[in-house]
């Protein structure tokens, strides 16, 4: 799958519509109560005048092609019903009938559906009226308008009274069936809607409005509110289109199926896919992967003795496409926890909705369903049902042995009641049947208490034995199937009851079952002739191939002359195919027949019995001389016309269950019975050969199955046993009959030994010269075969050779690709080595700068330091000189005061203090000197240290800025001195 588009859409609303016209019919419904009551007791029944048919096919012009009927002012008149009581479960059916030109005229019913709370059904006809049937009031009414082309209904989620309606135009209304108004309506669709749903599920905000809606291939999402169209799904893919859709049960995830047979789940809320699934691939798998001894449960419809015909008859292949993938249809169960799917190839899928994963199969052999629903109660196990037949069936899916068909024939559709009390099935003859689903539940469980109670009174505790290898029928048994009791049965019924068929053969023809001889038989083996012959038998099915062989080959073992009749496998098959796990018993039914019945069809071997098709053509020719004549005159002689129904024991001509009945008659009558009834159907046969234009055509005639009456061609042949004279009468040649005795296989031998024995020995030496040819082909073949070793080994060696030379010649190619290949990656070498010392001088150069830089910020970082040391000596000095100040300053004034005294008492300071004032002075110079020095020092041009100029001269006038200080502290001092 490639994409599923959701495509916003929002058409224009049409707005609320409540429309209301002027009548255009009444009903014509007596209201006289015992009237009413006496007909709607049995079927209910809508009579209406020409004139309301006439007005009704008038059409109003409408947008959305709505018809109103009523006048507004007539208020919904309401007619009461009562429900029937019978035990099959019908309660109720609805039909519409209308009088048109004096004929009675049934409209179809187009669709109903139940309410939410189950007590109310509403019906619309396909000419859009619609019936409203209350349960608990037990009345119903006509609503005053009509919807035309209706296709679908359901009770609306929103209110209680409402319910949706959509058309086959893609129009989509909601109806209140109380008020007989239309709430809304839109157009949604260019199409007829098939499907609607919604989630149950509880979800905030306007999501709980969204409705999901199937047009054929397409599907949009809906405000249920405002009927507006919200997304648009579409699909890009142009091999597969959208088959379902629908919402999950309580969930806001809708799923979608296509006809690829894949399902998606989407997210309402995302808009995204959330998982997928392909449950035909699970199945297959789930089959393939199925244990040996285990089976899945089957159901079948039909019972085992039950006709098909008429089914088959009425079967359309046309109803069935393939295209469209086989999922044919689906439904939920009540608690919305498994999905139900129904195949068209005969499956029931039963999925879980949380993963979609296959948890249950089930084998529909003779029926598929169209239709489904299940029942609430009991959970997951009642199914309704509507099948390819058209019927209304009721499966119980924990006991699959139990159904109950609801409704034979003509069922369309199907609907449950919420609460699963009441179901609806509408037919395709325009009528809605309802049905009590209690009653029915209690039908299909007292018919299966029924069919318990029958088998266990009829199980008896010692069942009557049938023929085994271990021994035969008892004394008891024998006397109830006396020969002339069964006789009469069979002039009864024309037939043995089919469970006890083979039973009676075996009482009729006396079988001993001797096992053990039997047994001895089987293990001579199987004759060469026998085995040949078996190879190419055309038979389908092996086990039953393997057991014509089986009976073959005993008989040949038995009587050597059977090995050689190559007819003999055409008349032990139908014996073989109606006992396959009986070879004993088919064994001595072909041995007795060929005993008793076919003694005379050997006596001229290989040639056909010419004593034996000389009776018939004698009692032909005596019952028909015409025919004869005819015959003759085509060249159709009795092998023709006789031994071709004899050879196969009539089973090219008949049907099986014919050809069942007329064995019954053959063992149950003498030898030469198969004589009259050869003549009997070339007479009853006899118009139509007649009409047959040459020899072929009626060779064939006898090869092929025609319509005959089994029942006039036995009793033709009985009627020409009675009235045949006693001159003609096989009687005479063919011996009565003789049961095989017990312990014992009597040997056969009315067949022409000497032949045998010819045959034999002809048969040996054939034997021999083949042998003798196989071991000269195995020579021969041993020859070629060492003259082809030969051939090959000198093909091989010359093959080798050649090859050898081709890979010489590869190797060298290779070689000299491989040395200019050396070649180029030594330049390529070359190339990368120059450019490798390039990058590496480039790289040497940017080291050294890298190297040069370092080296100037650590040059930067010292000359850092030094300011930094200079400025912190600068600033001791400073705090030095100024203590020294501060201590000169009070020196001063101790001089002065000093002076004072001195001056008042004698001899002056500057004398007294000149050694200390020189001392200091050359201080001072040796301070100059030092700081002088140490400019010059700093002061020093280098090539190096060019860059860092500017820096350096700072630092220089900051020194002469300290010594210019330092002069005027001097200079101060010696101006104070």
């Amino acid at each position: 799958m490639d994409r599923l588009g959701l495509v916003a859409k929002n058409p224009e609303h049409k707005g609320r519509t409540t429309l209301r016209g002027p009548s255009f019919f009444e009903s014509k419904v007596d209201e006289e109560d015992s009237e009413s009551e006496e007909q709607e007791n049995e079927n209910f029944s809508f009579e209406e005048s020409v004139e309301d048919v006439e007005a009704e096919d008038e059409s109003i012009p409408s947008q959305l092609n709505i018809l109103p009927s009523i006048p507004s002012d007539d208020a919904l008149r309401k007619y009461s019903f009562k429900l029937k009581h019978n035990e099959a479960g019908n309660i109720l059916t609805v039909h519409h009938t209308v009088t048109e030109d004096g004929q009675l005229l049934r409209i179809q019913i187009a669709a109903c559906c139940f309410n939410d709370q189950s007590n109310k059904l509403v019906v619309i006809d396909k000419r859009g009226s619609i019936f409203v049937f209350d349960f608990v009031s037990k009345r119903y009414w006509r609503l005053s308008i009509r919807m035309p082309k209706a296709r679908l209904i359901r009770p609306s989620p929103l209110h209680r009274n409402d319910y949706i309606v959509g058309n086959k135009l893609g129009q989509i209304y909601t109806i209140d069936v109380d008020n007989s108004i239309v709430s809304t309506c839109s157009e949604v669709g260019t199409g007829a809607i098939d499907e609607l749903s919604w989630s149950s599920n509880d979800v905030q905000d306007t999501r709980k409005w969204t409705t999901l809606m199937r047009f054929g291939s397409e599907a949009v999402l809906v405000n249920l509110k405002t009927l507006r169209v919200s997304h648009q799904l579409e699909f890009d893919e142009s091999r597969y289109t959208l088959k379902f859709a629908g919402f999950l049960p309580n969930s806001d995830q809708f799923f979608t199926c296509f006809t690829n047979d894949s399902l998606h789940v989407w997210s309402s809320h995302s808009l995204g896919t959330l998982r997928s699934a392909q449950p035909i691939r699970a199945r297959d798998r789930r089959l393939r992967l199925l244990p040996a001894g285990k089976s899945m449960p089957e159901i079948t419809l039909r019972g085992p003795n039950d006709s098909d015909v008429e089914d088959e008859l009425a079967f359309e292949c046309r109803d069935h496409d393939f295209a469209d993938g086989l999922l044919l249809s689906y439904c939920f169960t009540p608690d919305g926890n498994k999905l139900c799917l129904s195949a068209l190839d005969g499956y029931l899928l039963m999925l879980s909705t949380a993963s979609f994963d296959l948890e249950k199969m089930y084998r529909l052999t003779d029926f598929i369903l169209k239709k489904m629903a299940f029942l609430p109660q009991p959970k997951e196990r009642i199914l309704f049902g509507i099948t390819a037949r058209n019927q209304a069936v009721m499966l119980d899916l924990a006991h699959t042995d139990q159904k109950l068909i609801v409704q034979r024939s003509k069922a369309a559709s199907l609907s449950l009641s919420r609460d699963g009390k009441l179901l609806s099935v509408i037919s395709k003859c325009g009528e809605v049947n309802v049905w009590s689903t209690c009653r029915l539940f209690n039908a299909l469980q007292a018919q299966t208490n029924c069919l318990i109670k029958l088998k266990s009174s009829f199980k008896q505790l010692t069942p009557l034995p049938t023929c085994t290898v271990s021994g035969c029928m008892n004394q008891e048994v024998r006397h109830l199937l006396k020969p002339d009791r069964l006789k009469a049965m069979l002039k009864e019924y024309g037939c043995y009851p089919e469970k006890y068929r083979f039973l009676i053969w075996t009482s009729l023809l006396e079988l001993p079952c001797n096992g053990s001889q039997f047994q001895s038989l089987i293990k001579l083996g199987t004759p060469a002739n026998v085995r040949n012959h078996g190879r190419n038998l055309k038979i389908r099915n092996d086990s039953q191939r393997r057991g014509v062989i089986k009976v073959w080959a005993c008989l040949s073992q038995w009587c050597k002359v059977i090995a050689y009749a190559d007819f003999m496998p055409h008349l032990i098959y139908p014996f073989v195919k109606q006992l396959p796990k009986n070879g004993l018993v088919s064994f001595e039914v072909v041995l007795t027949l060929i005993l008793n019945h076919f003694h005379l069809w050997f006596e001229f071997h290989p040639l056909p019995p010419s004593n034996y098709l000389a009776m018939c053509e004698n009692l032909l020719q005596r019952s028909d001389d015409k025919l004869c004549k005819y015959y003759k005159s085509l060249g159709v002689s009795s092998k023709d016309y006789a031994w071709s129904l004899l050879s196969n024991a009539f089973a090219e001509v008949l049907e099986e269950q014919q050809w069942l009945i007329l064995w019954d008659n053959i063992v149950t009558e003498p030898p030469f019975f198969p004589i009259f009834l050869v003549v009997a159907y070339n007479l009853v046969q006899r118009e139509v050969l007649l009409r047959l234009p040459d020899h072929r055509t009626i060779v064939e005639f006898f090869h092929d199955q025609n319509p005959v009456d089994i029942c006039q061609l036995i009793s033709k042949a009985r009627k020409l046993a009675a009235k045949c004279d006693a001159t003609l009468h096989p009687k005479r040649f063919i011996p009565r009959f003789t049961p095989i005795p017990k312990g014992v296989y009597p040997k056969f031998l009315n067949y022409p030994s000497e032949w045998i024995e010819q045959q034999e020995e002809q048969s040996d030496k054939i034997q021999k010269s083949q042998q003798d040819i196989d071991a000269r082909i195995r020579n021969l073949e041993l020859e070629e075969v060492r003259m082809m070793e030969r051939l090959e080994n000198g093909l091989k060696q010359e093959e080798h050779t050649r090859r050898v030379k081709e890979m010489e010649e590869l190797y060298a190619h290779t070689i000299q690709r491989e040395e200019e290949r050396l070649v180029c990656q030594r330049k390529l070498l070359v190339t990368y080595q120059m450019e490798v010392r390039r990058r590496k001088s480039e790289v040497i150069t940017k080291l050294q700068e890298s190297e040069q830089r370092r080296k100037v910020i650590e040059m930067e970082k010292d000359i850092d330091q030094l300011m930094h040391t200079i400025e912190r000596e600068r600033r001791r000095h400073n705090q030095e000189m100024q203590l020294a100040e501060d201590e000169i300053h009070n020196q001063e004034m101790d001089l002065l005061a000093q002076r004072y005294y001195n001056e008042c008492e004698g001899a002056p300071l500057a004398h007294k203090y000149y050694d200390k004032i020189q001392k200091l002075c050359q201080e001072r110079d040796h301070l100059q000197k030092n700081l002088r020095r140490m400019t010059m020092e700093k002061a020093q041009p280098t090539d190096s240290s060019q860059l860092m100029q500017s820096p350096l001269l700072a630092i220089e006038s900051s020194i002469a800025e300290i010594v210019r200080e330092l002069s005027d502290i001097i200079s101060t001092d010696r101006s104070g001195t």
